[in-house]
């Protein structure tokens, strides 16, 4: 019976699943979807138009040099407390005294941005003269103090100067402005002299101090003027060459620098049998960076602070923050100094006044590859040549002169062409008060260095160019220009001026040429004269065409050929 009654039941009926009509998307809907970005461009879009803005270089050197500048007390408040307090005095002795001087570095670095570019070439070649006065006083007995077997110190009671940091800035100046008159030349010796005696005299009395390392600080500023500059590249490799060697001659003959080049392959092989020798500091300083990790054991908990890593406050300052700030903190150091490095090339490159160009690009380069001298050495990968790391480490010379470096290097950033058009443009400059920085000024071109006698010696002298539109012309005589063998310049060949004709004679073509036999044949087959010229037609071809019947002309009132004319708009409404 169960069975009969579900046999009786009627089936049901699955309602069927209506699915639902895609809606197909609209022309602009496509477009949209077409022309979004992908994630990478919306992370590009921003960056592209923050690259775009003409005040991006200044606003960019700002915001670095206040970051560094703010770590940098951080991490000599933290690594120093220990050794201030061993001292007798209070923890912050050293972090005061650092203070200090950084207050006095941001004076000048505002000082350097609100200078006058005239200015400070006039004041170049004088403060060069100070600056090898102390660098000589530094060598007379009792006015140098010796720190670490270094007489490169000044001791003026409450502290110290060092005049080779001072030197190495002078120097950049001077540099760039005299070698900034001899650009134009592209002459090697144009470039090299007399720069190379500026950098022979101050890194002489260096050595002499000695400091092998703010020696090579020198060198370096030196070498990145000539490259700036466009010395050619197989001179600059020969520079390099003869650099490398006195140097290596210079680290051979002093016992304690020959064992710092044989402590740097152990470690760069990975070989420390005797830690406690020669090789303790970088070992301690390795060991300094591997309890770091990736997040580091926290600001101010360092353990190599209590005197196991010796100058943790100084030169191996970048051990402590690898070790209390982690891979992640070294890495926005060092992220900060490649930031810096590419501002100061964009202004560099986009400066049109030679001297701005050198100097950014030589502050710029020294800057950073210091920074990355002394963090090579902490990692292993460099001998320890005793550079500080700019703005970080404790030296109170070295943080006014690195402060009034970067000043001028944003003083450069606003002198960009499209920095000065918006400056100047900017509403907001009618209202301005007595601290507001002084209206940047357009780049004027100066007056070449004299012309020598020596072809290639002197912007004038080298002819590159030709002689300028506004000098006067020397009157034409009959006959050819006596060759001049006294002078020694490279002068072209000139044709000799042709005569003036007497009065009456017939007058030549204005424009007069030797004709060519091969080109003269071929007119005479094409049938050109002196009245057509060379752009005759052949004779047969023109005769053919004379030969062949004319066209009917097309009725007005009547449907034209395709090829012919288009009909006026008479003529279409008749047809119509």
């Amino acid at each position: 019976m169960a069975t009969d009654k579900a046999a009786r039941q009627k089936p049901v009926r699955e309602k069927p699943v209506r699915e639902k009509p895609v809606r197909e998307k609209t022309q602009h809907e496509r477009a949209d979807t077409e022309t979004r970005p992908d994630l990478l461009g919306r992370i590009a879009a921003p960056l592209a138009a923050i690259n775009r803005a003409p005040l991006t270089s200044y606003h960019v050197v700002m915001v670095v040099t206040a970051l560094l500048t703010v770590i940098g007390l951080g991490m000599v408040l933290s690594s120093s407390n220990v050794l201030a307090f061993s001292g007798g005095g209070t923890p912050f002795d050293i972090f005061l005294r650092q203070a200090l001087f950084v207050l006095i570095g941001w004076v000048g670095f505002v000082t350097a941005l609100r200078v006058r570019i005239e200015l400070v070439r006039a004041a170049a070649f004088p403060l060069l003269l100070v600056a090898i006065g102390l660098l000589v006083a530094v060598l007379i007995p009792g006015v140098g103090s010796e720190i670490n077997g270094s007489k490169g110190w000044i001791d003026l009671g409450l502290f110290s100067i060092q005049p080779a940091e001072i030197a190495k800035f002078a120097f950049i100046l001077w540099a760039c402005s005299v070698v900034a008159k001899r650009m134009r030349t592209g002459y090697w010796l144009d470039l090299l002299f007399p720069a190379v005696v500026g950098y022979l005299v101050v890194a002489v009395l260096v050595v002499v101090a000695p400091d092998l390392g703010m020696a090579t600080a020198v060198t370096i500023a030196f070498l990145c003027v000539l490259w700036f500059s466009g010395y050619p590249t197989r001179h600059f490799v020969w520079v390099i060459a003869v650099g490398v060697v006195v140097f290596g001659v210079l680290a051979v003959a002093f016992a304690y620098r020959f064992e710092r080049i044989r402590t740097y392959l152990d470690t760069f092989r990975g070989d420390f049998s005797n830690p406690q020798g020669a090789a303790y500091q970088s070992y301690q300083g390795m060991l300094s960076l591997a309890d770091g990790g990736l997040f580091g054991v926290g600001l101010g908990q360092s353990s190599a602070k209590w005197f196991y890593l010796p100058e943790a406050t100084n030169d191996f300052i970048f051990a402590i923050i690898g070790e209390e700030l982690g891979w992640f903190g070294a890495a926005v150091v060092v992220s900060l100094y490649l930031t810096l490095g590419w501002v100061g090339m964009r202004v560099a490159l986009r400066s049109v006044d030679p001297f701005r160009r050198l100097l950014a690009g030589t502050v710029t380069a020294t800057i950073v590859i210091q920074a990355f001298i002394n963090i090579g050495y902490v990692v292993g990968l460099l001998p320890v040549t005793g550079l500080q790391l700019p703005l970080i480490s404790n030296g109170g010379t070295s943080a006014v002169v690195t402060l009034t470096s970067l000043g001028l290097l944003a003083n450069c950033a606003r002198h960009e062409p499209e920095a000065i058009s918006a400056i100047l443009s900017s509403p907001s400059r009618r209202r301005r008060s007595w601290l507001a920085l002084p209206d940047p000024r357009p780049y004027t071109p100066e007056r070449p260095v004299p012309a020598s006698a020596t072809p290639g010696r002197s912007s004038a002298g080298t002819r590159r160019f030709g002689d300028p539109v506004t000098r006067p012309q020397p009157p034409r005589t009959a006959g050819p220009a006596p060759r001049d063998r006294s002078a020694g310049a490279r002068r072209t060949a000139q044709p000799a001026p042709v005569p003036r004709p007497p009065r009456g004679a017939p007058r030549p073509p204005a424009y007069e040429t030797m004709p060519i036999p091969a080109e003269a044949a071929r007119d005479r087959r094409r049938g050109a004269t002196a009245m057509t010229g060379r752009t005759a037609r052949p004779v047969r071809g023109r005769e053919a065409e004379r030969r062949q019947p004319r066209r009917p002309a097309p009725d007005a009132g009547s449907r034209q050929s395709p090829g012919a004319g288009r009909p006026s708009p008479i003529h279409r409404g008749r047809e119509r």
